[in-house]
């Protein structure tokens, strides 16, 4: 997959405070679940799933930030589709949300 293309994410569940590669940030609002580090994070990858982003990876990082990377969806559509195509080859499950 082409890495110019894809878009990453360092999210700092317990505040709601986010900054992506492209360097724009911001907060999950306030009228939003945020009850634990995983609603925060899902609410935020459900958000871009709506948008056109699919989330291919997910790691926890220091100071409970966690990093999502995330491909424009038409982009792992295709790359779900080669790598199933390849005999032997093992199936990547990718996660679409939205």
């Amino acid at each position: 997959m082409d890495n110019r293309n894809s878009l990453h994410v360092e999210i700092f569940p317990h505040g709601g405070w986010w900054k992506d590669s492209r360097g724009r940030s911001g907060q999950v609002p306030q009228g939003q679940p945020r009850q634990t580090p995983l609603a925060t994070i899902a609410l935020f990858a459900n958000a871009l799933g709506q948008d056109g982003w699919t989330l291919t990876d997910v790691a926890s990082q220091q100071h409970n930030a966690y990093r999502l990377t995330f491909v424009p969806a038409a982009t792992a559509a295709t790359a779900t589709a080669t790598t199933a195509s390849d005999k032997g080859a093992p199936r990547r499950a990718l996660i679409c949300l939205g």
